[in-house]
């Protein structure tokens, strides 16, 4: 995106010209105009969310309806332009109609009245509030954005760069330019409740269209936040910030543009002092209120606690970034960088902390990253989007956290707010991470003098990743991820080597070429344990990346190329070398069996979240595979899933139904795991099984207490097998690395 200096011009006087009839007539407009006079719009006018029509050469009503959001930024010395276009092509059942058909045109969705309460209600005339254009994304056809701009006499024009979308593949496909010619010209009396409009040309793929654009806010985007939270949990609906100013949640996201209205609806969800993954999940698909407006929508809740984590944000591949968690028992610590009022006190009790995780969270799915993640490397510094660890380094006794942060987001999240594709800002619509990498997969905003990530890292660290060379498409894979100390110092590194932490992120680069982010279904912030890493030591994790925010990651046959990437402290990011793992399509009656049943979705989710919560079908099937195929991987991963579901309660708020545990069932499915397979490769995939963010996960505990009943000769059933006292050391270790990362 380009920065075009945006020249103020003073209201020039306009020529007027009388017709035949006697009336004026505005040479600029080309129009019949009532005699009122008229003159250029200041450019401050121009700021804000536009309705852009393409006006029909024919007032038919088989007419595509061409028209979509159009974002107008200007700055003190800045104008810049964006938008997205949605096409609908009509499809009319012929009925008997009165002659003539009167015309038809293209219309916008319309506005919502918020209450005084922020509900839904009422019809108000456009213009009295402010709207955002919201289409089907079923509609969506195209993307622009400016690469120079002028403005001068009420006429603005723009040299646009379009970017066209492929439906089959989601993807832009296809560039080419244009240029959009729009007069903005205002009354001297003004007309109440009458929206702002401007008439021009778009020039582009060869032809002349008239469009019209309706100005509908002098913000740039809206999305109505539905918050929910348990019961003795409190949303943060404002707090006192470091500058003594207050902050809400609508007004840190009006600073940048971001109309959203925060509506509370249950608050009485019942209290559960720790939550699973699953429950969380089931929690989202439960409570969440049902829409079919196009309106922009997120769901927030202010739930309980899920081990250290601060927050957590749901990307999966079904919705992506759908809704987000704060947790509200979460603890800050007791450094003398926290404020003296906040040290060991849960987040429900700090407003100000509570409520930038919350902001942050939902940032991500508004799909903003980690300031170390993306590929345009902005500064880490003290803004929303810094995980709370980064911005707590930030902070002295003098000016302790929560009062050092800044409640802004960076000028680079701003503009990705602002300016990029519906497609990779919408809730729900692409995962979290595109937009970030290639152009292959979204449209990054411009870089600064410092150019892209440059992949490389620290001459003292070296990252290693080991993934199979070859599998089958269904096949249930895991990586090993290595970080040793290759240096002569000691380093203080992140603890957090899983892909559901913030730290760790897989790059692949598919079959097709295109580039993604591969995460956790479920992305969790909080503050960053370190491990002190002596020269020649290393620290392990085993991750699974089977299934990840991407669906079945490794559904394509073909090469796939997968580079790890670490960021080890706030300023130091290290990559492994990349790996290649070749997918086959399933060889024999076997592996087609195996892959029919893990392509099903649910049987993926069961996986990564170590719970099959309350999915009957998913139980059935990964009930299968563990018996069917016990002596293959995949079949164990799916019995530790058994097993690790069964071992505990699940409840589903929704329903208010609890999953009583099963330890009978649970034993026999961690029998089934156990036998036939090497004591460190059972603990490998119990670890890989359990949700990262859940380190209190039965599975690892049961599994690790079973291979020492057999290290014991004390265990029984067909899963009872002797282990040597080496055995029974490696798998302790594992087990000790999920639940926190050891120096070894």
């Amino acid at each position: 995106m380009c920065q075009p200096e945006a020249r103020s011009v003073e209201p020039a006087e306009v020529a007027l010209e009388f017709g035949e009839n006697g009336e004026i007539v505005s040479p600029a407009m080309g129009t019949d105009l009532p005699v009122i006079l008229q003159g250029p719009c200041p450019i401050d006018v121009l700021n804000g969310s536009w309705l852009l029509e393409v006006v029909p050469r024919v007032p038919v009503v088989f007419v595509p309806q061409v028209r979509g959001p159009m974002r107008i930024e200007v700055g003190a010395s800045s104008l810049r332009v964006s938008g997205d276009i949605y096409t609908r092509r009509p499809i009319f059942v012929p009925q008997p109609v009165p002659f003539p058909v009167p015309p038809v045109g293209p219309g916008p969705i319309g506005p919502i009245a918020v209450g005084p309460a922020g509900d839904d209600g009422g019809v108000i005339i456009p213009g009295s509030q402010p709207w955002y254009p919201s289409f089907p994304k079923a509609e969506y056809t195209w993307y622009f954005r400016s690469n120079g701009a002028t403005y001068a006499n009420g006429t603005l024009t723009v040299v646009i760069v379009r970017h066209l979308w492929n439906h089959a593949l989601q993807e832009f496909v296809s560039t080419d330019t244009g240029r959009l010619v729009l007069r903005c010209h205002r009354s001297i009396v003004a007309l109440p409740l009458a929206p702002q409009e401007m008439h021009g040309t778009l020039t582009i793929g060869g032809t002349t269209s008239t469009v019209k654009a309706t100005k509908t806010s002098g913000m740039f985007r809206g999305c109505r936040i539905e918050v929910d939270a348990m019961v003795n949990r409190n949303f943060p609906a404002s707090a006192t910030i470091g500058s003594g100013a207050i902050a809400t949640f609508r007004s840190i996201y009006a600073a940048a543009g971001w109309d959203v209205t925060v509506v509370t609806d249950e608050i009485n969800i019942p209290q559960d002092a720790s939550l699973t993954n699953a429950e969380l999940a089931a929690l989202l698909a439960g409570h969440r209120q049902l829409f079919t407006v196009e309106d922009w929508r997120l769901w927030l809740l202010v739930g309980s606690r899920q081990g250290d984590l601060f927050g957590i944000m749901f990307d999966d591949d079904i919705v992506p970034r759908e809704g987000a968690a704060g947790f509200a028992d979460a603890t800050l610590g007791n450094d003398t960088v926290i404020a003296a009022a906040a040290r060991k006190q849960p987040l429900n009790n700090v407003p100000a902390a509570f409520l930038r995780t919350l902001v942050h969270e939902a940032g991500h799915a508004f799909n903003l990253f980690h300031p170390k993640h993306d590929v345009h490397a902005p500064g880490i510094g003290i803004e929303i989007m810094n995980q709370t660890g980064d911005v707590i380094g930030f902070a002295t006794a003098a000016n302790p956290y929560p009062n050092n942060a800044a409640f802004i987001f960076s000028e680079h999240d701003r503009l990705s707010l602002v300016h990029s594709p519906d497609p990779q800002v919408r809730p729900g619509w692409k995962n979290f991470g595109w937009g970030h990498g290639s152009l292959s997969a979204g449209l990054p905003v411009p870089v600064d003098v410092a150019g892209l990530a440059v992949p490389g890292g620290d001459v003292g660290l070296a990252l290693s990743m080991r993934l199979p060379q070859q599998a089958f498409v269904g096949e249930y894979i895991t990586a090993e991820v290595v970080l040793t100390n290759t240096g002569d110092q000691p380093r203080n590194v992140t603890g957090l080597l899983t892909l559901a932490e913030g730290d760790l992120v897989f790059l692949r680069t598919s079959p097709r070429g295109e580039l993604d982010h591969l995460l956790d279904v479920a992305v969790g912030c909080g503050p960053r344990p370190m491990v002190l890493l002596n020269p020649g030591e290393s620290v392990t994790s085993h991750v699974q990346v089977f299934f990840t925010n991407q669906g079945v990651t490794f559904e394509t046959p073909g090469r796939h190329t997968v580079v790890a990437q670490l960021d080890v402290d706030p300023v130091t990011t290290v990559y492994s070398t990349p790996v290649t793992v070749d997918m086959r399509t399933p060889a024999s009656e076997t592996e087609l069996d195996i892959s029919g049943k893990t392509l099903s979705r649910g049987v993926g989710r069961a996986l990564a979240l170590g719970d099959f919560a309350n999915d009957g079908l998913a139980r059935t099937i990964l009930t299968d595979l563990a018996e069917s195929h016990a002596d293959t991987d995949t079949g164990a991963a799916s019995a530790l899933v058994m097993a690790n579901s069964l071992a505990r309660s699940f409840t589903d708020f929704a329903s208010d139904t609890t999953r009583a545990a099963d330890p009978p069932e649970s034993e026999r499915f961690l029998d089934l795991a156990v036998s036939g397979r090497s004591v460190q490769r059972a603990m490998e995939l119990a670890v890989t099984v359990a949700s990262p963010t859940e380190k209190d996960a039965p599975v690892v505990a049961d599994t690790l207490a079973r291979i020492r009943q057999g290290a014991k000769g004390t265990a029984s059933g067909k899963g009872a097998r002797t282990a040597r006292k080496g055995d029974v050391a490696a798998a302790e270790r594992l087990a000790e690395d999920f639940a926190s990362l050891r120096a070894r």
